[in-house]
């Protein structure tokens, strides 16, 4: 239970100390990989408090020995640059298959390219940290 209490405290800390208005600003799919084994994702976007301040919480599958699903909540810093935005991450991840669940930390980072005015690219790099430890590379698109 100690190791469950950490990343739930974290993320509660993410989200109080960013602005209480929030808005919901956009989804995603996306297709990766987690340590070499094929996964795919959705996202949901919301803004808090500015341009600069994002969670982002995702759902993930992977098609390992045995299919893992994973949520994660990340804390995105964005940074803005013409058509493209790069945001490093902070967040925390609980991921279950038939046989076990792990609660992982992850730290990283993005970039988004605008495609159009509503549409937008993404390339994502993560690492986990405890729980299931690894590396989640993850592209797609925004709308």
């Amino acid at each position: 239970m100690r190791t469950a209490r950490t990343p739930i405290i974290t993320l509660v800390m993410l989200v109080v100390a960013t602005s209480v208005s929030a808005e919901i600003i956009g989804f995603g799919l996306g297709a990766g990989s987690f340590d070499g084994e094929f996964g795919v994702q959705g996202r949901w976007d919301v803004r808090l408090g500015g341009d600069i301040s994002h969670i982002t919480t995702q759902g993930s599958i992977v098609f390992a020995d045995r299919t893992t699903y994973a949520i994660d909540a990340d804390y995105h810093f964005v940074v803005e640059s013409g058509k493209g935005r790069f945001y490093p991450l902070a967040g925390v991840q609980f991921a279950f298959n038939s046989d076990d669940s792990e609660f992982g930390v992850n730290g990283g980072g993005g970039l988004n390219f605008m495609l159009t005015e509503n549409t937008a690219a993404f390339a994502e790099v993560k690492y986990v940290f405890f729980g299931w430890e690894g590396w989640f590379i993850t592209g797609g698109i925004y709308f």
